[in-house]
């Protein structure tokens, strides 16, 4: 029944930010997401936290509660943005994105590379689903289902009408083999906690995360691209890839860890460079810090 009714719930969102003109529809999600800003009591506390922890006294406390505010509203463009994208083709991706440094994927596929792609809960994150196999090749990408069943099925139509594939970490082992196998691309989002990761540094702490996309690489000889979807005004985005990170270059008994952390270190970058669009809100840091979420 709860189900049914937060799926209702979607439904109408749905209508009322297709209904009304951008500018209407912009003023409303600022609305919607100052609210959750000041009513999501336990996970403002979360983002709090991490921010004290990665910023210290470098941010005044009026600055971190206007990225945490930033952070919500992120989260509610992205939901708008669902919405809006489930019906574009290409051309129409392509008004609202632009790519910066595209020659990384393109020289990768033309020789013929496999590539694994890695990003952050970032700006739009999603975009890798819908934006990327229809402007490059065929991809296959881990994500975690939603614990509602009406929800989770309109978010898989839409994740995989582009051809994109999606695993969930159960099975994500031997579909990501095969995916390589097949030459599609493949995509992580690895910024959150993993227990069973290894140890990095990220964001100035120590933290688990996934050596996943590390030993695929070194499996495949696969070219490991880091790329952020950054929102530039409301409905303009610019997809940014990184350097690529290639296993030759971290060859010795360390590969895995030094691959790990190079994927940490470019994400922490990214990050910190425009903090109000990362997904502050979740434990990141409750491996070796548990207790500032208490």
């Amino acid at each position: 029944m709860i189900d049914y009714l937060l799926f209702s719930l979607y439904k109408t969102f749905k209508f009322i930010v297709l209904l009304f003109p951008k500018n209407v529809t912009k003023i409303f999600l600022d609305g919607l997401s100052y609210l959750l800003y000041l009513f999501n009591f336990e996970h403002k506390k979360y983002a709090k936290a991490n921010l004290d922890i990665v910023y210290g006294n470098s941010l005044d406390e009026k600055r971190k509660y206007e990225i945490i505010r930033n952070s919500y509203r992120n989260l509610i463009y992205n939901l708008y943005e669902f919405v809006e994208n489930q019906t574009l083709d290409l051309k129409g991706f392509e008004k609202k994105i632009t790519v910066e440094n595209e020659h990384f994927i393109i020289d990768a596929i033309n020789n013929n590379r496999k590539i694994i792609l890695i990003t952050a809960h970032y700006g739009n994150w999603e975009y890798g689903n819908t934006f990327i196999p229809l402007k490059y090749r065929p991809t296959t990408m881990v994500g975690r289902p939603m614990n509602n069943h009406y929800l989770n099925a309109e978010l898989d139509i839409t994740r995989t009408r582009n051809n994109t594939q999606m695993l969930t970490k159960k099975d994500a082992s031997r579909g990501l083999v095969k995916a390589l196998k097949e030459d599609r691309i493949i995509g992580m989002v690895i910024d959150q906690h993993n227990g069973s990761g290894i140890d990095v540094e990220f964001l100035g702490q120590k933290v688990k995360q996934a050596d996943s996309a590390s030993r695929l690489a070194v499996k495949f000889d696969a070219v490991v691209l880091p790329l952020f979807f950054t929102m530039d005004s409301f409905g303009k985005y610019t997809a940014k890839f990184y350097q690529p990170i290639e296993p030759k270059d971290h060859e010795g008994d360390n590969q895995i860890l030094d691959l790990t952390q190079a994927e940490a270190d470019v994400m922490s970058e990214h990050i910190l460079s425009k903090p109000d669009q990362w997904f502050w809100q979740h434990k990141r840091f409750k491996e070796y810090h548990k207790e500032i979420y208490q």
